[in-house]
């Protein structure tokens, strides 16, 4: 009886726990002046569009770079922290998101041919005004590979 007791209530502390992740919805711009971007060139602007329905999470959004060229992208999976199907300016891959707290996500997105993975933690301010994002990209060199040529 106890046992039942104990995960009753660790249950409705997870539930309570997922009920307080804040809703991400609306239109986010960029704060550049407040980014780092590595080696990359720093965008002129950063625009993200966010649907949140917990856990469905859908996000598009444009960058302009400092020539004023233009990029989208666009992304769609719930976050459970399970590889979904993608298409993103890398090519085909896969992304999950998982919840790290009510405040914090990270997404990791690995394209298919296996040269790109981007980590994104994604937070919001308690306030909900403020969302910081933190990019690890990581390219693999393709390898050179040398061999005898097949026999004819």
């Amino acid at each position: 009886m106890q046992v039942r007791k104990q995960l009753a209530i660790a249950a409705l502390v997870v539930g309570i726990a997922a009920a307080q992740a804040p809703n991400l919805s609306g239109t986010w711009k960029l704060n550049t002046g407040k980014s780092t971007w590595g080696k990359k060139a720093k965008p002129v602007s950063v625009i993200v569009t966010v649907e949140h329905n917990e856990p469905q999470f859908k996000y598009s959004g444009t960058v302009t770079d400092a020539n004023g060229n233009p990029s989208s992208f666009a992304v769609e999976c719930p976050i459970d922290g399970q590889e979904h199907p993608v298409t993103t300016s890398y090519g085909p891959g896969k992304i999950a998101i998982k919840r790290l707290n009510p405040y914090t996500t990270e997404s990791t997105y690995k394209s298919d041919d296996g040269k790109y993975t981007e980590t994104a933690t994604t937070s919001v301010s308690r306030d909900g005004k403020e969302m910081t994002r933190r990019l690890d990209r990581s390219v693999r060199s393709p390898v050179a590979t040398s061999g005898n040529p097949a026999p004819s």
